[in-house]
């Protein structure tokens, strides 16, 4: 510190440059200066205590980086560590209370980061559900489709009986990818993609869907081939 006039001392510590540049910024916004505003604050912290809440609606913010907090107290212990001064004390005492609003700002973030924790289970609790309604609609599905498929092989068994000849299906022999594809007049990529995004019943569906003759196919992961669903 040096003499810069009567009854005054210049004072001086570190600070981030940006931060010190927004600082002045604000402060040309207000229509003062840096240390006018500095000024004011150290007062009114003589004054009341209290009357920092003030101050940080109006000229300060309090969210302030601790960045400024450790700046501070590292000029205190280079400067003049040993024979303390009102200033120093001054400045130890606004650390102390911006150790308040951080913590004051710790526990605000806390409470929040609980609640998107709260919501984002809620939200997944709601998409099982759903998944095992759309599970439980294409059992429904197929079974549906199943007894229209019995009631037409009826038809169909009561008609060759009281033929004079019969005609036994072929079995159903396991497909390739490319082969089911095929089969089903659709791309290799549109079969593979829709067994990974679609559930096995769903995926049964949608291949009944497709398929010339009603058959449903399933993937078995054993052989690595689509059978006729069971």
């Amino acid at each position: 510190m040096s003499q810069t006039g009567k009854n005054k001392k210049l004072a001086s510590f570190n600070c981030d440059q940006k931060m010190w540049e927004q600082f002045i910024a604000r402060c040309k916004s207000k229509g003062t200066t840096a240390t006018a505003t500095l000024t004011q604050f150290i007062e009114l912290y003589l004054d009341d205590l209290d009357n920092l809440d003030v101050i940080g609606g109006d000229n300060l913010d309090k969210r302030l980086d601790s960045k400024i907090k450790a700046s501070i107290e590292e000029y205190l212990v280079a400067g003049n560590n040993s024979h303390p001064s009102p200033t120093n004390e001054t400045i130890l005492a606004i650390c102390s209370r911006l150790d308040k609003l951080e913590s004051q700002l710790s526990s605000e973030s806390n409470r929040n980061q609980t609640t998107a924790i709260h919501n984002l289970a809620d939200l997944e609790e709601k998409i099982e559900v759903m998944c095992a309604r759309m599970t439980q609609l294409a059992e429904a599905i197929i079974k549906i489709q199943d007894y229209l498929n019995n009631q037409q092989k009826r038809g169909q068994k009561s008609y060759y009986n009281n033929s004079s000849f019969k005609v036994h299906s072929p079995r159903m022999q396991p497909l390739t990818e490319e082969g089911l594809a095929s089969r089903l007049g659709v791309s290799e990529e549109s079969v593979r993609k829709e067994r990974i995004n679609l559930p096995p019943p769903l995926f049964v569906a949608w291949c009944k869907g497709k398929d010339r003759s009603g058959i449903g196919w399933e993937f078995n992961e054993n052989t690595g081939l689509y059978q006729p669903a069971s």
